[in-house]
């Protein structure tokens, strides 16, 4: 039994929208830069319902398939990634004796992010994003029914990744893949297990603050701005307010404050019967 490509894409969009959600509810530790990723990936494709449209079997439909591919990706900073996938299918035509064989292959850009997830820092939600394209082949039957054809396709989503070995990830990933020139919106869930490796490679502070950007918990410090050991703006009195923003850098402990580091001005109830 097949599910149909309108309740595949409101699945799709639940999917993701939970997986947006989640991403942005917590950080996690991001690969350090220079770290090589090589992954396997299988998991379930759900095809639109006029993907097939300009090809030789415009007025048939792909069935929903699983199948599964090879990642290779390069930790450009410790949060920024390039990937390359390449994905294959073989998937049958809905009430036809026929089959074609898919090929999605993209390359991708990923952020990652970083902080503390879960209460633990080996698991690492990303967010990404790429462009590729969707290679459809026929070769069940002689010349001249034998073709192919070629789709541009953009991808987006989210996954979180596991590291559940010092050079070994699991991740789960869900994504949305929108044709350009036919149009319509596949999707794939994947899991996939992969290897890390890591290149040497010096560490780097982006900001110029003095704290390597692998342990800087601010890393996007104006220049010139005095730190602490963690990368971030001294804030002298601990009212929340940097030194460097603090219009009244003596405020006692404890004490509320505004934007600019001020007393916050008594609440007045009689501001509202005015």
């Amino acid at each position: 039994m097949t599910t149909s490509p309108t309740l595949a894409r409101q699945r799709l969009c639940a999917l993701l929208l939970s997986s947006g959600l989640l991403v942005l509810s917590g950080h996690t530790y991001a690969d350090a830069e220079g770290t090589l990723n090589l992954y396997l990936n299988g998991g379930r494709y759900w095809f639109d319902e006029e993907r097939l449209s300009g090809t030789p079997y415009f007025l048939d439909e792909l069935e929903d398939s699983s199948g599964g591919g090879i990642g290779f990706g390069y930790n450009v900073t410790d949060r920024w990634a390039i990937e390359g996938v390449y994905d294959y299918f073989s998937v049958n035509l809905k009430d036809s004796p026929n089959n074609v064989e898919v090929q999605n292959y993209h390359l991708d850009l990923m952020y990652q992010f970083a902080g503390q997830f879960c209460g633990n820092y080996v698991w690492q939600p990303y967010v990404v994003v790429g462009a590729g394209e969707l290679r459809i082949d026929e070769d069940s039957f002689e010349y001249p029914d034998n073709w192919n054809e070629r789709q541009t396709m953009v991808n987006f989503g989210a996954g979180i990744k596991y590291q559940f070995l010092p050079r070994w990830q699991m991740r789960g990933d869900l994504r949305g893949f929108q044709g350009v020139e036919e149009g319509g919106l596949d999707g794939f869930l994947s899991f996939a297990i992969g290897y890390q490796w890591q290149d040497e490679v010096t560490p780097r502070d982006w900001d110029g603050d003095g704290v390597y950007s692998n342990i800087d918990q601010c890393p996007q410090t104006p220049p010139g701005i005095d730190v602490d050991a963690r990368g971030c703006p001294i804030d002298s009195d601990g009212d929340g307010v940097p030194d460097y923003l603090d219009m009244c850098p003596g405020t006692p402990m404890g004490m509320a404050v505004n934007d600019d580091g001020c007393p916050r001005e008594p609440y007045d109830p009689g501001d509202f019967s005015k």
